[in-house]
């Protein structure tokens, strides 16, 4: 649904709030689509850049494999912070069991 009215191509990058609008819907419908169908097998990339910011269709595989390399790094940088939250909340119940029976 939502890959037919990408373009090919970083350069041709369709922005949340635009698909929104074409299809009378909100931005998180739009996001929830586009995960669905690229699990589906749609190369849908997104760019974050301030010159092209939007959707994208991988024009070539190099392309594609950009952009798997950088969700790739951004899901390290997800685990790393979850990791310290965790850390946290370890610590956070570990003094509130202290408090108790204290």
């Amino acid at each position: 649904m939502i890959a037919e009215l990408l373009g090919e191509g970083a350069e041709n990058a369709t922005t949340g709030r635009e698909l929104a609008t074409l299809l009378k819907c909100d931005l998180r419908s739009i996001t929830e689509q586009i995960e669905k169908e690229r699990r589906e097998g749609r190369p849908i990339c997104a760019s974050c850049t301030s010159d092209n910011p939007g959707y994208y269709l991988a024009a070539d595989p190099d392309e594609l494999r950009r952009y798997c390399d950088r969700l790739h790094k951004r899901a390290a940088q997800m685990y790393k912070t979850r990791r310290a939250l965790l850390n946290v909340l370890k610590k956070l119940t570990e003094r509130a069991e202290h408090e108790e029976h204290s």
